[in-house]
Order: C-alpha cells, then sequence, then structure tokens
C-alpha cells in the first residue's frame, strides 16, 4: 500500500464505509471519491462541450482502452482479449450463447451457481434440448474437482461454474477442473463476481476460456460495469449472439454482398454505446487499486480480515459458519441457531451493520473489504448479540 493511504486515509476516501459498518462489497462495494469525481468530469465534459465533438470521439476510445488495460492488469491477461459489459450476467450469456449448440450436448455446471449463470445455462436447455449435469457440491468443502469429473463426459461441450461462490464463499479448484474439462474439447466459463479483486486471479495460469467479472463489487467501481476475458482458442469457437456497431471493423464491407468483418478482438463482443462516465469511473477505480493501494495488499487485507472474523463469529455460542475455512477469502456464510437470517439481518440494519441474507443456503453472509477494520468486527458482533437478543425476545412475546 501507497505511503499516502493509510486505513484512515482509505476509509476517508470511501465515505460510505463510515456511515455503516459496511459488510456486504459482494452486493456492492463502497465507492471511493475518486470514482464520483471522474464520472462528475465526463458527465459535466460532455453536457458543456457535447458528445459529437472529435475530442469527445477519441476521448471515449482512449476510455475505453484504459478499462481494457486495467482490466486485463487485473487478470494478467492481454488487452485485447477483454471486452467491457454491464456487469457479470453479460460475459456468462454470451458465452453460453455463443455456442452452436445441438441437441444431445452437454453442459456442466454446479449446484452452487449464480441465477446469473442459471438462466443462461438453463435457456439453452429448453431453446436447444441441451442436457445439464450439475455437480453437487453442498457448502464447497469436498471433493469438487472429482464432484464435477463425475459429470464430464465425451458429449460435454462446456463447463459453467464459480471461482469464489456467491452463496458459502467457497473457493473453487478452478485449474484442475479446466484441465479435465480441456481433456474432452470442453470450454470452461467462469463466474468472476465475488473473485475480481478480493483475490489474485491469473487466467492464463488458470486455463480457463471465459472469465466474467463486475465492476461494482469488489473493484469498487459504478453500476453498470463488468468485462469479460476471452481466450484466443474460445473467440475461435463463440459465435455472436447480439452484434451492433462497436462488434465490426469499420470499413470492412466486401463490395458484394455486403458481408460485415467482426473484429478480430474480443471486441467483437461489445456491441454499441456505453455510460461515458460509468466508463471513467470504472478507470478511476481500478487505477487507483492497483496503483495507489496495490493488488498484493488488498488481496492479504481481505484475507486477513476474513479469518478473522471467522475467528469472532466461531466464538458466539450458537452460530455456525458455513464457509469452508481452507477455501476462503473475505465472504462468509454463517447461520445463528434459533434466527431467521432475514429478520437477523434487518435487525443488523436498524443497527447500522449492513450484511445480508441468502437463500440456498438459507443463511446470513458478510463481505470483509479492505477497508474495513477490526473495529467495524468488533461493532458487527456486538450488534449480532444485541440483534439475537431482541429477536428471542420478540419471540417470547409472541409464545
Amino acid at each position: 500500500m501507497g505511503e499516502a493511504w493509510s486505513i484512515e486515509a482509505i476509509r476517508a476516501a470511501m465515505p460510505a464505509v463510515r456511515e455503516s459498518v459496511y459488510l456486504n462489497t459482494g452486493t456492492y462495494g463502497p465507492l471511493p471519491s475518486i470514482v464520483l469525481e471522474a464520472m462528475r468530469a465526463t458527465a459535466e465534459r460532455e453536457w458543456a462541450a457535447g458528445r459529437i465533438t472529435l475530442e469527445n470521439y477519441e476521448r471515449i476510445a482512449e476510455l475505453k482502452h484504459a478499462a481494457r488495460r486495467e482490466v486485463a492488469a487485473l487478470l494478467r491477461c492481454r488487452p485485447d482479449q477483454i471486452a467491457l459489459t454491464r456487469h457479470t450476467t453479460d460475459g456468462i450469456n454470451l458465452a453460453v450463447m455463443g455456442r452452436n449448440w445441438q441437441a444431445g450436448d452437454e453442459l456442466v455446471t454446479t449446484d452452487m451457481e449464480h441465477p446469473g449463470a442459471q438462466g443462461p445455462i438453463f435457456n439453452v436447455a429448453r431453446r436447444y434440448g441441451v442436457i445439464v449435469r450439475t455437480a453437487r457440491l453442498g457448502t464447497g468443502a469436498g471433493d469438487s474437482v472429482h464432484a464435477v469429473a463425475r459429470c464430464i463426459g465425451p458429449r460435454t461441450r462446456m463447463v459453467v461454474l464459480s471461482h469464489l461462490t456467491w452463496n458459502t464463499g467457497a473457493l473453487l479448484p478452478i485449474a484442475e477442473i479446466t484441465e479435465l474439462a480441456h481433456r474432452v474439447g470442453a470450454l470452461v466459463v467462469v463466474d468472476g463476481a465475488q473473485s475480481a479483486g478480493s483475490i489474485p486471479v491469473d487466467v492464463i495460469a488458470l486455463g480457463v476460456d471465459v472469465y466474467a467479472i463486475p465492476g461494482q463489487k469488489w473493484l469498487c467501481g459504478p453500476e453498470g460495469t463488468g468485462a469479460v476475458y476471452v481466450s484466443d482458442d474460445a473467440l475461435d469457437q463463440l459465435q455472436l449472439t447480439i452484434v451492433g456497431y462497436a462488434s465490426l471493423v469499420q470499413g470492412a464491407v466486401e463490395p458484394i454482398g455486403g458481408y460485415l468483418l467482426p473484429k478480430p478482438t474480443a471486441e467483437r463482443f461489445e456491441v454499441g454505446g456505453m455510460h461515458m462516465p460509468a466508463i471513467a469511473g470504472q478507470v478511476a477505480a481500478l487505477r487507483w487499486l492497483r496503483e495507489e493501494l496495490g493488488y498484493e495488499w488488498i488481496f492479504g487485507r481481505i484475507a486477513q480480515l476474513g479469518q478473522t472474523a471467522r475467528r469472532r463469529l466461531e466464538e458466539v455460542p450458537g452460530v455456525t459458519v458455513l464457509t469452508p475455512p481452507d477455501r476462503m477469502a473475505g465472504l462468509l456464510t454463517f447461520t445463528v441457531d434459533g434466527c431467521d437470517p432475514q429478520q437477523l439481518v434487518q435487525a443488523l440494519a436498524r443497527r447500522n451493520v449492513i450484511v445480508r441474507w441468502i437463500t440456498h443456503p438459507y443463511a446470513i453472509r458478510l463481505s470483509t473489504g479492505f477497508y474495513n477494520d477490526e473495529s467495524d468486527l468488533d461493532r458487527f458482533i456486538e450488534a449480532l448479540l444485541d440483534a439475537r437478543r431482541e429477536l428471542a425476545s420478540a419471540q417470547e412475546t409472541v409464545r
């Protein structure tokens, strides 16, 4: 971390984390002030000078190039392997819908996937007669490689799964699963919604074909931003489902037939205009994380706070932590005996502690960000104990 950025300075640059005990980065990360400034400056420039000037067109192109470069630095790949999207689900859709599916083809996934991945999967199942095989992973604590391997066969054409699961926060062995999938010629599509910005990611070392990420969670960027990595092999195999001006090589029109050529890079998956203030905010957030704080420090601090939160929770009688201890980062899922998760989350919110509840499993989920400190965890535990007493008292009154 840069010398100018103590924890106090980071928290001062992210006002939302001082307004509440902010433990829900897995849904939305807090916005740094520099993101607001970048978005405001871009919007004001467009308002004052217009969006049709030559200078603005050049600025748009450079902003998009900058966003791809920053994502490539995060995922350790080439910028031309990155396409900008609106969210993780965009990237999952372009991959899953990009296969030329035939009835009887098989797609392997797990029982821990977010609806943003489940939706595209079952869309191709209904539309094309694709057979979906689901590996049962439970909380992610068992032999995930073996569970997925049992589902992979000669007709498997794609494997879709998370790197860090959204429900229990389990880290899945992506490299090992990718190796198995590639043996039968299947593409591996990864949901990186909870991993991008919370753990180190090297898509080349992992060997994956598609890796989709959001900008608004652990990367603390604006809503409506995201990106997707597409490997060279996947670029040759995936077809375009939605095509627009931005997908095509400008001027590449044959004299006969008017055949338009898609761009030779991952940019072919970008369709049309983007909200440039959001892209400016995305670039600002990524640069701040990389240049000012440093990803190595960020990942280490998230993991450290995650382990601390786990220890504190395990000290509370009646709390069961569902996240596997040896496969976790900063996302923790737990239950409290005798407490309904939704009611407990609401009771914590009344005490200005922000976590969330999830349905599968029905539990409470917290996310420790690099901006959190030990006092946040102290206040969380204190609020948890108080909220539990409140709910217990209410239940006694009802009886």
